[in-house]
């Protein structure tokens, strides 16, 4: 029997309603090591989206070096396999590669060296290990005959994905023929059927969904990208998220069998996987109330419902028909953890032109300068100078020729 941890989409980094996620993580990582204590695991898979963006911060960087750092001290046999996803630049996640490879670390940094195997032998059983990266458009050919230069690049998600997977059944079946008496693959990609959440980059259009059964050889595989745990294929699945990372996956919308987890596979030649979910403890939940905004204010002091979430990540829709201005500040005293305040049955009166409607909106609007500020604030935790003139530019050109 062979034994592996399966997890993906850490998004190690991210910034949830301007709040710094990475404290949440660091309790997630360290549960992830405290299963891998156990001697009888061979392997760590993570299949993409390591950090949340391309360029990580040097805080969440950190994070990731020390967890490898103590995984690699208290476990210097187990194997750890990594692959960048859509969210991770893959040149810089591989940077290192060759030297982390000498101590077990193995990342896939291009789509070529997803077709080299990984072999992790462990108890008289030999698994070979595929991995590979989020395949970008134009990152391979259209196969071409030997004697001749190869194909055009190749822009669409499915066709790439039945491109690697001629090639990784080939690569496979050669790893067999050397010995391995298993076979796994990690990717990062979306398949059909699968059910994504709001939190996930999803591409618009079927064509950019891949088929699972293209990978049908292999005895697991490993995937990442979409943020619900999930089976898609006999012997593939996704691991989801380790933690929530949008309110439609929040305690009230997802049921039992979502419990957010790492996934803990068995293999033997000749079976299908066993797999076994194991819960991740987030130091908070999400979770979304709904009621008025009173009793969110004064009324639910002694609520049990409203009493557990007082500490968790909320967001909270408020029921009355007129608009309360600026709830989120006046609430957030009692709920320190509270992000989200939706008021759409108001909204939807006011825009309805219904005289219960009571307009908000007393603060000055906001400028496209401020929406573009935020949105690289969001993107890159810092709006650049740089690019906030050369935006003022544009708007200004804009001005000049709507006035000409």
């Amino acid at each position: 029997m062979f034994k592996f941890l399966h997890t993906a989409d850490l998004h190690l980094g991210k910034i949830f309603y301007e709040h710094s996620l990475l404290e949440d993580q660091a309790v997630m990582l360290e549960q992830l090591g405290e299963i891998l204590s156990d001697t009888s695991y061979s392997a760590l898979l993570i299949a993409g989206d390591i950090y949340d963006r391309s360029i990580p911060s040097p805080e969440a960087v950190a994070l990731f070096g020390g967890f490898l750092e103590k995984l690699r001290a208290a476990r210097p046999d187990l194997a750890i396999l990594i692959l960048p996803g859509n969210h991770d630049s893959a040149p810089r996640l591989g940077f290192g590669r060759e030297l982390f490879a000498k101590l077990g670390i193995h990342i896939a940094a291009g789509p070529e060296q997803g077709f080299e195997p990984v072999l992790v032998t462990r108890q008289g059983e030999s698994c070979a290990f595929f991995l590979l990266p989020f395949l970008y458009p134009g990152c391979l050919g259209e196969p071409a005959p030997e004697s001749s230069s190869p194909g055009d690049p190749v822009r669409s998600q499915g066709r790439l994905a039945e491109i690697a997977a001629a090639r990784l059944e080939t690569a496979r079946l050669k790893a067999v023929e050397a010995g391995a008496s298993l076979t796994v693959l990690g990717a990062h990609l979306f398949t059909l059927g699968g059910r994504e959440s709001e939190s996930e980059r999803i591409f618009l259009g079927t064509a950019e969904q891949v088929d699972a059964n293209l990978f049908a050889g292999f005895d697991y595989t490993a995937l990442g990208h979409l943020h619900r745990f999930q089976k898609v294929g006999a012997h593939t699945w996704y691991s989801g998220s380790p933690l929530a990372y949008s309110f439609d996956e929040a305690l009230d919308t997802v049921g039992p069998d979502q419990e957010k987890a790492f996934l803990s596979v068995e293999l033997a030649p000749g079976a299908g996987p066993m797999v076994t979910p194991i819960p991740v403890k987030p130091l908070r939940k999400l979770r979304r109330l709904r009621g008025s905004f009173n009793f969110f204010y004064r009324d639910s002091t002694n609520d049990p419902v409203v009493k557990e979430a007082e500490n968790d990540y909320l967001e909270i829709t408020l029921t009355d028909t007129a608009l309360i201005d600026n709830p989120l500040p006046l609430l957030r005293p009692r709920f320190p953890q509270l992000l989200s305040v939706k008021q759409g049955e108001a909204f939807a009166r006011l825009f309805a032109g219904s005289d219960d409607a009571v307009p908000a909106f007393t603060g000055k609007k906001r400028s496209p300068e401020e929406d573009f500020a935020d949105f690289l604030t969001g993107l890159y935790g810092e709006a650049d100078t740089g690019k906030l003139g050369l935006f003022r530019e544009l708007l200004t050109e804009l001005d000049q020729g709507a006035e000409q």
